[in-house]
């Protein structure tokens, strides 16, 4: 294997890309974020992975045709991962490529054959005059040869266990059949999936900003919902008072003032004002997206207008209590994001966080891609001195146009246009997930 990259500063966020074969990094050149580095991996004779630099703390992987299958092969430790037009068993007449297909595509390979190839990839005229300047003007058709051959050497050995947070299957593959897909993914519980209207050729820059979170739409979400929010999240409230519920009990017999508190995503205060009737630090710090009001509820308070996921893991700062409430769940990481908040409690200290894991809002996965990568509770309670506590609520709307203004409301719109989707489609009911964590500073 090979890696490029094409956008390398000083992001401690990386989206690695396994790219599909006879593509290389010149196909990839607009999946680009502000904020993340992107590098490209290819050329699959060899499956010797090479090193990636040490400052990325959060990687996403982005898989594309054949490269899910050796995405699938390394195993990586990723934050997120998606697959696109793809599958781990890539030569296979139910789960992928029929083998008479691939064995005849690699045996008989020229140049003319490969340009009929990415014609069937592309599957219309407007899609081959996007994708055919992003292609290997020269490409070295022996090596792409070589590669498939190594690929069908692989067929009979035993599929690697590899975590897939979601799965793209365009309606219209004509790479690998659409039947195929769907039954290699439906053997995949845990992963998301998502179908797309498209050729093989996946518009794979769109589908990265879907995944990616994007601080400024989501901080443009809720800012929108400013007034509406503390009316209007009756979930998110609910959760609130859970957690002042855990801190009184976390208080109990403890023979130590706390000196310093720090809570994340603060909003208009709706976590604030439960916390404030139970705790008296002497320094209180509040980290948003967004400029919040000055609460005056402590003595000393700072106020940090960041992206408390960076914030958080840049700062020397230490506090005896972290909150957070309906917040990480936007974040880039917010499982990794746990063990940074252990880093930052003094001994002693404890921190109570909630989030919305995996089956949240489900009801809308049939109008739009969510938003989100949602992690599985069991991934929470994986993290060592870490106790969860699960939750689920299910609210009830008289229409579907009252439950998109609970939605406006509380700064959860869906990320694409609902304009295309019959309002009479949308769903009258929606289910939150809420998990709560209940994390121990390890120096006890």
């Amino acid at each position: 294997m090979k890696i490029e990259f094409i956008k390398r500063g000083a992001a401690t966020r990386l989206i690695l890309l396994f790219a599909g074969w006879s593509t290389d990094s010149r196909y990839y050149s607009d999946c680009i974020v502000d904020g993340w580095d992107t590098a490209v991996v290819s050329d699959y004779r060899d499956m010797s992975f090479p090193d990636i630099p040490e400052q990325y703390s959060t990687i996403y992987i982005f898989a594309y045709s054949l490269g899910v299958w050796a995405a699938s092969k390394c195993n990586l430790k990723a934050a997120a991962r998606v697959a696109i037009c793809g599958s781990g068993l890539p030569v296979s007449d139910y789960m992928g490529i029929p083998v008479s297909v691939f064995d005849a595509t690699a045996d008989g390979l020229t140049a003319e054959s490969l340009i009929k190839f990415h014609r069937r990839m592309a599957g219309n005229r407007a899609t081959i005059a996007r994708i055919s300047p992003l292609l290997p003007c020269s490409p070295d058709v022996k090596a792409l040869q070589e590669e498939l051959y190594a690929i069908a050497a692989d067929k009979n050995s035993i599929e690697s266990e590899c975590k897939w947070d979601r799965a793209y299957i365009a309606v219209n593959d004509r790479i690998f059949p659409v039947e195929n897909l769907e039954r290699y993914w439906n053997c995949h519980f845990e992963t998301v999936k998502v179908k797309i209207n498209s050729s093989h050729a996946a518009d794979i820059s769109q589908i990265i900003k879907e995944v990616i979170p994007n601080t400024d739409a989501i901080g443009a979400g809720f800012s929108s919902a400013t007034r509406t929010y503390n009316g209007k999240a009756i979930v998110q409230r609910e959760i609130c008072v859970e957690i002042g519920g855990i801190i009184s009990r976390e208080l109990a017999g403890r023979n130590h003032n706390i000196w310093s508190l720090l809570e994340i995503g603060v909003g208009q205060g709706m976590l604030t004002e439960v916390w404030q009737k139970l705790l008296n630090p002497t320094y209180a710090t509040f980290v948003d997206l967004l400029p919040t009001p000055k609460f005056g509820v402590v003595d000393e308070e700072e106020y940090i207008l960041a992206d408390a996921e960076e914030w958080l893991k840049d700062t020397s700062a230490k506090f005896d209590v972290i909150l957070s409430a309906s917040t990480i769940q936007w974040f880039a990481d917010p499982v990794g994001f746990i063990q940074t908040v252990k880093d930052h409690l003094n001994p002693g200290g404890f921190a109570v966080i909630s989030t919305f894991v995996k089956g949240n809002l489900h009801q809308l996965d049939a109008v739009r891609p969510c938003p989100l990568i949602y992690h599985t509770a069991d991934e929470y309670k994986e993290i060592p001195d870490v106790t969860v506590e699960e939750r689920e609520q299910t609210l009830t709307f008289s229409s579907p146009r009252e439950m998109l203004m609970h939605l406006r409301h509380t700064g959860v719109s869906p990320r694409r246009s609902s304009s295309s989707v019959p309002l009479t489609s949308l769903p009258t009911e929606l289910t939150y997930r809420p998990l709560i964590l209940i994390i121990h500073s390890p120096h006890n």
